[in-house]
């Protein structure tokens, strides 16, 4: 008598032949999408804004910006530690006035604290924030010409008009961060859809700000002012993003990280804040560069005639 084995269940593929398969179907898809560069303007300008990034070390350079920025927004506080020196040696209501500003609670005694604890020497802090703060300027000017340079693959000019470059670096953040505080006043004293909708509306304000900026740093010869649209549309995006996720969420965890974590976690958490603004500088410039440059080549092979 015969006897009849059932059928054996298929065998499944062993783990490195699912890792050649999800590869092999990987390369097929970027050779698709290689081949479709020339149809495609959104493909070309992604694959050269990739390129970009690795040729000039995008990582790097955002790392850059968040040392900057960081150091920047240090020296501005010893400059506004020595000023609410004076103003609590004067008698007056800091931690009032800070809540009144739209500052938390936890923010508004820090800086009440910081405000007593600077009467004794808030000459010395005043003088030496002001130093600190055209030093740093300075390196932040240069930081953004070095890096708008590079996505653009020119050679920055020297500085003209140090001056007025100088007020324009320290006017601009410290305008920023006053129209937030105002949209933060609005949001805690109004109704929560005119307060969300203020909150939106900034996304406008960054866009024109960063799109001012762009036109003042180093580019091609040969652009106009609408070839920083799309870095500026990017910029106001990530930071509006960045400036949502701080106020309805990351807000109430920093009212509390200094007893949890010490000064050390907002340090860093500052430091990746100030990362990810770093890269959105990078981008925006490296958008701006690629998108002119896919243009301009478009526009020229349009223009040519095709040789017979």
């Amino acid at each position: 008598m015969t006897s009849t084995r059932p059928p054996e269940a298929p065998s499944e593929r062993p783990p490195r032949g699912r890792a050649s398969s999800v590869r092999a179907r990987g390369e097929e898809l970027y050779l698709e999408i290689e081949r479709r560069r020339p149809e495609h303007v959104s493909i070309e300008v992604a694959f050269r804004w990739f390129t970009r990034d690795k040729e000039i070390a995008g990582g790097v350079l955002g790392g850059g910006m968040a040392y900057r920025f960081f150091f920047w927004i240090m020296a501005l506080a010893v400059l506004a530690a020595g000023g609410l020196g004076f103003a609590s040696s004067s008698g007056a209501d800091v931690t009032a006035e800070a809540q009144n500003a739209g500052l938390a609670d936890a923010l508004a005694s820090t800086v009440a604290t910081a405000a007593s604890q600077s009467e004794s020497g808030r000459w010395w802090l005043l003088l030496s924030g002001a130093f600190l703060v055209l030093w740093f300027s300075y390196g932040l000017l240069r930081a953004l010409r070095l890096v708008h340079a590079a996505a653009w693959r020119v050679a920055a000019p020297p500085v003209r008009r140090v001056v007025r470059a100088l007020a324009a670096v320290v006017a601009a953040p410290v305008a920023i961060l006053a129209v937030t505080g105002a949209a933060a006043w609005v949001r805690l004293n109004a109704s929560r859809p005119v307060g969300f909708l203020v909150t939106l509306s900034l996304c406008l304000l960054f866009a024109l700000a960063w799109l001012w900026i762009s036109t003042k740093l180093p580019a091609a010869l040969d652009v106009d002012w609408t070839a920083f649209l799309p870095g500026a549309a990017l910029f106001a995006v990530g930071l509006e993003a960045l400036h949502l996720f701080t106020v309805y969420y990351l807000q109430t965890k920093l009212a509390n990280a200094s007893e949890l974590y010490g000064v050390l976690g907002l340090a860093t958490t500052a430091l990746f804040y100030f990362f990810l603004i770093g890269r959105g500088v990078v981008w925006a410039a490296e958008v701006n560069a690629v998108v002119w440059e896919v243009r301009s080549e478009r526009r020229e092979a349009a223009s040519t005639p095709a040789r017979s």
